[in-house]
């Protein structure tokens, strides 16, 4: 069967994300027909580099001229993603849309009831979830036993302007997701955020970048717990804008996997067979090989794979890759309020959480 598929960007409001609009180009059983940007110039260059078929500039005309069987939402601008994600639900449309999926636990519900109502797919497009090295080696060294008993994954944000809470809920959802294809979900977190050092307070809220909602903070250390006693740690800090430190490390105890995070095109997988791996003069860093090898593409074909997996489910088959549905993002997403939330209270906070919203919205 060919799926008829739409795209919607935004060119100077979320764009087309990382690479997003190209997910379906030239994935067998996908035609794309249309695609909607309200900018003229952007959408002419995004038709150009898609081949979509036809140039709307209000999605609303794609959703209602087209009546797409796929739409994916491109745009990078979280605050968006809820009334796109309601209109094409509305459009009785499978969704593939950009991470992170909404800007709340609350307003994903609503995504998931409308597409589950319709019986649709919500996907959300996290590139590690087709990206080989990270399902086929990377997890499977893990559960292997290549590190020993993993105990504790430390896990560095971006620096500069992104630093701190600020595009936490953006940067977060690569982590998070391959935590959760490991360990599940944490019981409780912990987390601390500050100002310029300085505990952060209510006076220090602001509107987050891209939609977000309110964020607060110039450094956030947040602190997951699992089950089986394993944890994560992450952090972020404004700091010297000089550095972007945006990986995972795995500390087990045999040995120490780290991971680059998306968009980057260096190998995805390093070793080292020490738990706690010296800062100096230490050449015992391994590339663990996998294919395929870094390119400028890689990220691109990994959306090409999650494509062909989503046809793949559609067409009642197996896909290849597991991919990353709406209810489990939602939880994703919960992990970050809980930071909010335990920043909030001083303590720990146990998940799942009781309120779907964020909680910056009611501290004041």
């Amino acid at each position: 069967m060919t799926y008829r598929v739409a795209i919607i960007g935004h060119t100077g409001r979320g764009n087309y994300g990382h690479y997003v609009d190209e997910a379906f180009v030239g994935v067998e059983g996908a035609d794309i027909v249309a695609l909607a940007d309200p900018d003229d110039a952007g959408r002419q260059q995004a038709m150009e580099r898609t081949g979509a078929a036809k140039g709307y500039a209000d999605f609303r005309e794609v959703l209602a001229a087209e009546r797409p069987d796929i739409t994916v939402i491109a745009t990078r601008e979280i605050g968006d993603h809820y009334e796109l994600a309601m209109a094409a639900a509305a459009a009785d449309t499978h969704i593939y849309i950009e991470k992170p999926v909404a800007a709340s636990p609350a307003q994903v519900d609503e995504m998931v009831a409308a597409c589950e109502k319709n019986g649709k797919l919500l996907i959300v497009a996290c590139p590690w979830r087709g990206h080989p090295p990270i399902q086929h080696v990377a997890i499977p060294l893990i559960k292997g036993g290549k590190i020993g008993e993993p105990r504790l994954a430390r896990i560095h944000g971006m620096n500069g302007h992104e630093g701190g809470n600020q595009l936490f809920l953006d940067l977060y959802p690569h982590f998070f997701d391959f935590l959760w294809q490991v360990w599940g979900q944490p019981i409780w977190c912990h987390a601390h955020i500050t100002q310029d050092g300085r505990d952060a307070t209510p006076d220090d809220l602001m509107q987050g970048a891209e939609g977000m909602g309110l964020v607060a903070g110039n450094g956030i250390r947040a602190y997951y717990v699992f089950d089986d006693g394993f944890a994560a740690d992450f952090e972020s800090y404004e700091g010297d804008h000089k550095e972007r430190p945006y990986r995972i490390d795995i500390h087990g105890t045999a040995g120490t996997l780290s991971l680059p995070g998306p968009m980057s095109n260096q190998p995805d997988i390093y070793f080292h067979p020490l738990v706690s791996p010296g800062l100096f003069n230490d050449d015992r860093w391994q590339v663990i090989p996998s294919e395929p090898p870094p390119d400028d593409r890689k990220w691109v074909k990994a959306h090409h794979r999650m494509a062909r997996s989503m046809l793949d489910m559609l067409d009642g088959r197996e896909p290849e890759f597991p991919l990353l549905d709406g209810r489990t993002a939602r939880r994703h997403l919960e992990w970050a309020m809980a930071a909010h939330a335990s920043h909030i209270a001083g303590a720990r906070v146990a998940l799942p959480l009781t309120d779907p919203h964020n909680p910056f919205d009611a501290w004041r």
